[in-house]
This record gives C-alpha cells, structure tokens and sequence, in this order.
C-alpha cells in the first residue's frame, strides 16, 4: 500500500520531461531520490532513515517484479500530423487534384470554373477544397504553421466531401 501512495506521490509531482520516461524508470528515479535524501537529511533519526531505506527497496523490488511495466519502455507514440497522416494515406497532401471527382478544376481556375450549369453540393465542395488549398500554400510560404495546419485541416474536410460525393472516385 505504501508502494502506491509513494507511486501517485510521484507521478504528481515529477516535472514533464520525466513523465516521457517510462513508468517503471520514474519509479527508479524516486527510490534512488528516497535513498539521497535519507543520506542527505540531518537530523534524521535512525528509525526514520531505515523506514526510508526500506521504502526504496520496497519500490526496486515493486519495479524488479514488473509492478510498474519494464524499465526500458519507450515513451507513448506521438500521435501524426495531419500533414503526416494524408501522405501516409493518400501519398500526397493535395490528394483531391488527381480524382476525377473535381475534374476540370485547377488552382489557378477554382474560382470560375463551374462543373455543372447549376451550382450543385460538388462543385461548391471542390470550390471551397483548392480555396482551402490555395490558403494553406499562401500561409505556409508566408510561415504561418498554425494557420497552414488550419487551412489543411479544411482542405481537407471539403475534399473529403466531394469526394464522397462522387463515390470516392
């Protein structure tokens, strides 16, 4: 029992860059800091300096015996990027451009070009697409990630859409 309260105890107060660590190195961590300070304390009786040693080992045994997963764990997988994420899944980040979904359209005439005589759901999704499109190459040439990320985000979304519209094709 004492094993888990030191555990939340040090789980709270570690700083961020040691909760990439895994859990069971962290817990390492905190014996060997247990152990510095009942070396370290004046003053410290020796009841109290043994009832700290004791808890160190009690931790390394928790730790030996797996408690706390093993030691050499790699820190969680980072989740990708979306940018990460469309070239994984459609090799390229303007991936509307080659389906027939939004044929006829282009960057440079998204604006006038019109797919049918009336304005239907796919062309104004195909229209708001490459405008999406065009913003994100604007902002990133201009060095803008947070609103590149953003107008990728939609491009994206609306591709998806007329995509969808089309059947995916």
């Amino acid at each position: 029992m004492r094993v888990l309260s030191l555990a939340l105890t040090a789980a709270l107060c570690l700083p961020a860059a040691a909760q990439a660590q895994s859990t069971a190195q962290q817990m390492l961590d905190m014996a060997a800091r247990i152990r510095a300070s009942a070396q370290a304390t004046p003053g410290l009786g020796p009841d109290d300096r043994a009832q700290m040693i004791r808890q160190a080992e009690e931790v390394e045994k928790a730790v030996r015996e797996g408690a706390y997963g093993p030691v050499d764990a790699a820190p969680p997988k980072k989740e990708p990027t979306l940018e990460e994420a469309l070239m994984a899944r459609h090799g390229r980040l303007d991936w509307l451009t080659p389906l027939a979904a939004c044929a006829g359209y282009t960057q440079e005439n998204y604006l006038t070009f019109r797919y049918s005589a009336a304005i239907n759901d796919r062309d104004s999704h195909c229209r708001n697409a490459y405008g999406h499109w065009a913003t994100y190459l604007r902002v990133t040439r201009a060095g803008d990630a947070e609103a590149a990320g953003q107008a990728l985000f939609y491009y994206n979304a609306a591709a998806e859409r007329a995509a969808g519209l089309s059947g995916g094709k």
